[in-house]
């Protein structure tokens, strides 16, 4: 018995307290308001009520979540697949992970939450075959398959060096599962820790992967509830550490980007509350009893009256300098994300040119090459494994897109194939190739059916001319 199974490890934390603000932001404006005074700080001598109302009325400038989803766009705007391999594993990666997603869905999934975080994991499970033969293990649909993990979910590990390499030797898991109750209507969802331990000593490994599940007693107390070896050779466990910042450890890679977005969403809420103040100034009152004030009712067809000739009502408003403050302030922040990232969310101002802009492109789609190769890799081990558990031999080879300079269309860049095509310069097959990567003719464009259909349309006459 012991509690200590659940605790995270320091490192875990220390990588849940960097990425944090990034998780929050991608979840939204209404878990930004639940998290309160932790992103949105209370001002001295501001009331409960004042604070909750300009609470409510604060709104989020998604930053960091359209970033992630614009960037992901780019690497999956082709579908990540797995080249033919004759094998059992083209039809698993058609459900990759047996809850319906494809290889695709899967891998978006991975590396948003590695965007997100920095890292995220991919574990590669099997049910037990027991003593089943390969035909009744597949019609049982007992084969291996793919969880994905985020860092949330990830309590602890630990790692040795064997053979002159870091390797996983123990890794902690909080996981739900769902167990039938007595009444139908309302399972039970019972959390539990898995825990895989690969033995190893004097920097060997001496058997194979240990497994224990942890789950609470009535005492509130974590105890084993099962235990058994899994006899694997190896902890089938494979981070995509686009952060990375050592082994099975990385860093936010948008962190910057969090932090304008969190002076944002602070900014934005003075911005709403000075509106509110200065769309309903304050009025003060001059010779009126405290009576008379109480009588006060303000409001279209309401009169207002006083014995005392000397009584008058008036408003203080704001000049509005600080609003128009605010407003250019807001504006300089969202510029900053889009320098940090945020391409495709807001336009840019002023003039550019064309070196500056394939700079900045070249910028980002050289960082997203490596994130998309780091992810690819994290996937081609992952089905290496899978193949190894199901005792097929292959070698996966997974196939993601890389070229996003070719999906940004730009004026320039067709302006240039049009010159260097009546130029000739390049020739017409590609052309037409340079325009379908380019997302301006589709796929189904064939530059030979197209040199055919050109030859068979009729050629120009003079209006005179018959025949």
């Amino acid at each position: 018995m012991t509690n200590s199974v659940a605790q995270r490890s320091p490192e875990i934390q220390a990588m849940l307290e960097a990425s944090a603000p990034c998780r929050d932001l991608m979840m939204g404006g209404r878990h930004m308001r639940d998290k309160g005074e932790q992103y949105l700080p209370k001002f001295p001598q501001e009331t409960d009520d004042d604070y909750d109302a300009r609470l409510a009325s604060t709104w989020l400038f998604d930053g960091v979540g359209k970033t992630i989803e614009d960037l992901s766009g780019k690497v999956f705007e082709v579908p990540v697949t797995l080249a033919e391999s004759n094998t059992d594993l083209d039809f698993w990666a058609y459900n990759v992970d047996l809850q319906g997603r494809d290889l695709a869905q899967f891998a978006r999934d991975v590396f948003d939450a590695a965007q997100a975080s920095g890292i995220s994991f991919i574990m590669v499970d099997a049910p037990s075959r027991g003593e089943l033969t390969r035909a009744q293990a597949q019609a049982g649909n007992f084969r291996p398959y793919f969880v994905s993990l985020t860092l949330e979910e990830v309590l602890g590990f630990k790692t040795a060096v064997i053979d002159n390499v870091p390797t996983l030797t123990q890794i902690r898991i909080m996981e739900t599962v769902v167990e039938e109750t007595d009444d139908e209507f309302d399972p039970a969802m019972v959390e539990q820790i898995r825990v895989c331990t690969l033995p190893v000593e004097d920097g060997r490994v001496t058997g194979t992967v240990n497994l224990r599940l942890y789950r609470k007693d009535a005492d509130d107390q974590w105890r084993i509830y099962d235990e058994y070896e899994t006899g694997m050779p190896r902890i089938y466990v494979a981070a995509c550490d686009i952060g990375r910042d050592g082994f099975m450890k990385a860093k936010p890679p948008h962190s910057r980007l969090a932090e304008i977005n969190l002076a944002h969403w602070r900014s934005q809420s003075d911005q709403a509350n000075i509106m509110h103040h200065a769309r309903a100034p304050m009025k003060y009152f001059h010779g009126y009893s405290r009576e008379d004030l109480e009588a006060f009712t303000e409001g279209a067809g309401y009169a207002f009256w006083s014995s005392n000739e000397n009584a008058k009502i008036g408003v203080v408003e704001h000049s509005g300098a600080a609003i128009d403050a605010g407003r250019t302030e807001l504006k300089d922040m969202e510029f900053q994300m889009q320098a940090m990232g945020l391409q495709l969310l807001v336009s840019r101002q002023g003039s550019s040119t064309a070196t500056g802009d394939l700079i900045d492109e070249a910028k980002v789609n050289s960082r997203l090459g490596m994130w998309a190769d780091n992810l690819k890799d994290t996937l081609e081990l992952a089905f290496s494994w899978m193949a190894e558990m199901a005792g097929i031999g292959a070698e996966p080879e997974v196939i993601i897109n890389k070229d996003f300079a070719a999906n940004a269309l730009s004026h320039l860049d067709m302006d240039a194939l049009n010159k260097m095509y009546l130029a000739e310069v390049i020739s017409r097959n590609t052309y037409i190739n340079e325009a379908k990567r380019r997302n301006l003719l589709s796929e189904e464009v064939d530059p030979e059916d197209e040199a055919d259909l050109i030859g068979m349309e009729p050629m120009d006459t003079d209006d005179g001319d018959i025949g």
